[in-house]
Order: C-alpha cells, then sequence, then structure tokens
C-alpha cells in the first residue's frame, strides 16, 4: 500500500481512542467486581486477575516517591505530545499504529494520575492483570504502550535496511541493470543562444523609399562640327582696304 498523507491523521486517532476506551472501561469492571478483595480473584488462560491500585510507575515500581512520580507524569505527558504530533504525520499504517498504541496508553494511564487519589499528578494507576500471581501487575494501557514502542523501534530499524538494499545494484528485488555499450549521443550546448530575444514593443517603421534615378544619357554618334564660314574681307586699320 503506498503511503498517503491521511493516513496518519485518520488512522492514528482511531488507534489511540480504542486504547483509552478499553483501558478505562477493564478498570471500571475490575474496581466494580473485585474491589475490597485481596489475592487473586479470577485466571484467564495464564493470567490471572489481581486487582491493585499503584501509586508507582509501569509495573509497580518507584512506590512511595511522590516527587519522582510527578516528574515522570509530566515527562510522559510531553511525550505523549509528541508522539500525537509525530502520529498525526505519518503516512503508513504500520507507524500510525505503533504511534496510536503509545498515545493511547500513556493517556489511559496519565487519566489515572490526574483524577484518581492520592491526588493531581499523583494519583493511583488501577493495574488489574498478572502472570500466575507471581509477576508484576500491569493493565491494558501498560500492554499499549510496550507493544507500541517495540513495533515503532522496529520499523525504524528496518527503514535504513531498506533504504540500503535499494541503493545497491539489484536491490529492488529485480534483475541487475544492463548497462549499454553504444557511445551516447551528443549532450545540448547549455549555452545560451546569442541571437537577441525577439522584442515584445512595437514594430519598427520600414524605411522611407530611395528617390528614383534620372536615367541616364544614351550613347549616340558625336556631334559634327559647324562647317566654318565664307571668308571675306574685313576692313583694314583707319578705314583702308586691306592689301591682297
Amino acid at each position: 500500500m503506498k503511503p498517503h498523507p491521511a493516513t496518519g491523521r485518520l488512522f492514528f486517532p482511531l488507534v489511540a481512542l480504542v486504547v483509552i476506551v478499553a483501558d478505562q472501561l477493564s478498570k471500571a469492571m475490575a474496581l466494580a467486581a473485585w474491589s475490597g478483595t485481596a489475592g487473586p480473584q479470577a485466571r484467564f488462560g495464564p493470567f490471572c486477575a489481581l486487582l491493585v491500585r499503584n501509586t508507582g510507575v509501569a509495573f509497580g515500581l518507584g512506590h512511595s516517591r511522590p516527587a519522582l512520580i510527578v516528574v515522570i507524569t509530566l515527562a510522559g505527558a510531553v511525550a505523549t505530545l509528541g508522539a500525537a504530533g509525530a502520529g498525526l504525520r505519518a503516512r503508513g499504517r504500520g507507524a500510525a499504529l505503533g504511534l496510536g498504541l503509545i498515545a493511547g496508553g500513556a493517556m489511559g494511564n496519565g487519566a489515572d494520575r490526574m483524577i484518581r487519589s492520592p491526588g493531581p499528578l499523583r494519583g493511583a494507576v488501577i493495574d488489574w492483570i498478572t502472570l500466575d500471581a507471581r509477576g508484576p501487575v500491569f493493565n491494558l494501557a501498560d500492554v499499549a504502550l510496550i507493544t507500541g514502542i517495540l513495533l515503532t523501534a522496529a520499523l525504524l530499524l528496518r527503514r535504513p535496511s531498506r533504504e540500503r538494499a535499494v541503493a545497491l545494484p539489484g536491490g529492488s528485488g529485480g534483475p541487475d541493470p544492463i548497462v549499454s555499450l553504444r557511445p551516447c549521443a551528443p549532450r545540448p550546448d547549455p549555452r545560451p543562444d546569442p541571437t537577441p530575444a525577439p522584442s515584445l514593443g512595437p514594430a519598427p517603421a520600414p524605411p522611407p523609399p530611395a528617390p528614383p534615378r534620372a536615367p541616364s544619357p544614351s550613347p549616340g554618334p558625336a556631334p559634327s562640327a559647324p562647317p566654318p564660314s565664307p571668308a571675306h574681307d574685313s576692313p583694314g586699320p583707319r578705314g583702308l582696304p586691306r592689301s591682297p
């Protein structure tokens, strides 16, 4: 299944809500059925029902240390907010499931810390499940919390190995890629084209037409010299006739 951005926004709150409701309902049923009794009350296969009010941390650890319980409760609230933010952004169902289990388990026990005696941030967590009445006592919120941590850690460890497998030749499961020995086609010149880009402004006006040229005279016969005028006598100086 391909990762989808809406997977975390839909799957994560659904898982967290189921864990919270199942945890609080089971605690209410345990209180209604076995409150005021001592010792194991029922057996469910390898599990036994043993009602315990736990003022410590998970699996009955950290009794008689109220300051430590307050610090752990506040740190758990911050971790729950971080898990909620990561779960809402999860793209796969596995990641959304693991983070939803973590957030639901933390909020299930956190509700007991807030609303039960001896007071806010120090309330006793209701534990009612044990193994053969000799091991630690826990509840459904603890089971969801541990399961979510293991699932999220497995997903985080699996992702680097998958990325290394994809990076190696043939790592995707198919045959190795075939290498061609033919020469590669020449690559286009990445330099820009020196020709200027066409302008987007108005087109320039066309140049004015050239004036018409005068026709050259056609070559013809050279003009003949005028005939000489007939000689005639001109009067000499002082009106005297010129001598012959």
